[in-house]
């Protein structure tokens, strides 16, 4: 490449081939390093016409080429620098380098070293540095060499847009902050939001990697669209008074509807109309208004499991489906119509639809149970012995036996009951037997079982 040199003053330069006499040359003389050996150049400076005397001399000396070249080993990474090793020229007599690096791409800095390595400080996680060995003192021929080491990141931090809308108007002038809510700064591709044409599109963030290296790159979808006014669709129970449909949105776009009125008979669509002139051109909006039907629960069939069973399940076998919930005395609603370990006694049972339309209550579901024991020991507590659940049923009797089938007594579940007695005399502690009649669902039934006489 040609010899430079810088003049002084606004001059012009001038180049020879020797010290005095002969042309000056065309322009920069390039030197010839095919050959061992020194070349002297000469070069003035021309000022206002007057040429600058003596001629400057530079001279140029091309060695031989020894192959030598520097070689790096691994660097060792400490918490806040690199340590950068290299191989020894042998016999390298000065054992003397230069060398710049630059920390994550910044300033770039020059040093000499007067040995094989150099330890880089204040480098930060994350951050990276580039060491070059540029020259080494002796060996003019020896090639530059490079190599980038970087400390790990402990932590990565994602950029934050929170507060950064994502959905503009047509035509909007949107800039985007350069700087995170968490005080991230970097730039963004693309780094205008197009708000000319509808849609979505992703800008991508890039955190500034000398500031802030271990920050990640994040993404934000903005859409460019016509404001939409934001009503919803509702549902009404037939015959209920209507609603006023508002003439400004929740978001505050004001316009008309058509029709003007909601019609609490039937199911139909509305459209509300924004008036002119409204900022971001906001778009027509249709909701649906549902009208469920009122009242559709006029009656309900129940099973209850054969009286005295051990888990007393009642299952409403009319109306059920998907649509309706079921409430068992003061209990919460459920979906499902069955209901296990009902206690025995008189129950009621809700059913309401889920639109919120219809319910419907019925309060006599009628759990039998008797009791398995009784006392008689004349302390008022547990003394007599009967079917109280029966007691709404009058042409029910109750017949009980001792173990040998001897009929001992026959009550009605309307009257207090058995004392635990037979013609007058206290009968022994044991299990007695007992057949009752009884009505269930509009049928007749019988039932045996035994229970306790405790004394």
């Amino acid at each position: 490449m040609p010899l430079t040199a810088t003049p002084s003053g606004g001059g012009t330069l001038k180049w020879y081939a020797a010290l005095t006499g002969g042309v000056a040359l065309a322009g920069a003389p390039t030197p010839i390093t095919t050959a061992v050996g020194s070349t002297t150049y000469y070069v003035t400076e021309t000022v206002a016409n007057v040429e600058s005397t003596p001629r400057t001399s530079i001279v140029v000396n091309v060695v031989a080429d020894n192959g030598q070249a520097v070689s790096f080993d691994n660097c060792t990474l400490k918490p806040t620098s690199i340590y950068f090793d290299w191989a020894n020229i042998p016999n390298h007599p000065a054992n003397a380098y230069n060398y710049n690096y630059s920390i994550q791409g910044g300033p770039i800095v020059s040093g000499n070293a007067n040995n094989s390595s150099v330890e880089i400080f204040a480098v930060l996680p994350g951050q990276s540095v580039t060491l070059t060995i540029t020259s080494v003192v002796g060996y003019p021929c020896v090639p530059v060499i490079s190599k980038t080491c970087g400390l790990p990141c402990i932590t990565t931090t994602i950029p934050i847009f929170d507060t950064t809308p994502t959905s503009y108007c047509l035509n909007d002038v949107v800039v985007l902050p350069t700087t995170s809510t968490n005080n991230i700064t970097g730039t963004w591709n693309p780094s205008s939001v197009d708000t000319l044409t509808m849609g979505s599109k992703n800008y991508t963030f890039t955190p500034d990697k000398v500031l802030f290296p271990c920050a990640e790159t994040t993404k934000l979808n903005i859409s460019t669209e016509p404001i939409e006014p934001n009503f919803v669709d509702y549902s009404i129970c037939s015959g209920d008074t209507p609603p006023s449909l508002n003439n400004t949105s929740p978001n505050g776009i004001i316009g008309t509807w058509n029709p003007t009125t909601v019609d609490n008979l039937a199911t139909a669509s509305y459209v509300f109309t924004p008036n002119p002139g409204q900022s971001c051109t906001p778009i027509d909006k249709m909701i649906n208004v549902t009208v469920n039907s009122s009242n559709t629960i006029a009656n309900m069939d129940w099973d209850v499991t054969d009286a005295f069973a051990k888990n007393q399940i009642v299952t409403v076998t009319n109306p059920v489906g998907v649509n309706y919930s079921y409430l068992m005395d003061s209990g919460p609603f459920q979906s499902s119509p069955i209901f296990e370990n009902v206690s025995s006694g008189l129950h009621s049972i809700t059913i309401t639809d889920n639109n919120g339309c219809s319910e419907f209550t019925n309060n006599n579901i009628l759990v039998i149970n008797y009791p398995k024991f009784f006392t008689p020991n004349g302390d008022s507590f547990n003394d007599r012995w009967n079917i109280f659940d029966l007691s709404d049923q009058l042409n029910s009797r109750i017949y009980i036996f001792d173990r040998f089938g001897k009929l001992l007594k026959d009550i009605s579940p309307l009257e207090s009951g058995w004392d635990g007695s037979y013609i007058g005399q206290p009968m022994p502690a044991d299990d007695y037997w007992f057949t009752v009649k009884y009505a269930e669902q509009n049928t007749i039934k019988e039932f045996k079982a035994h229970f306790s006489l405790k004394r």
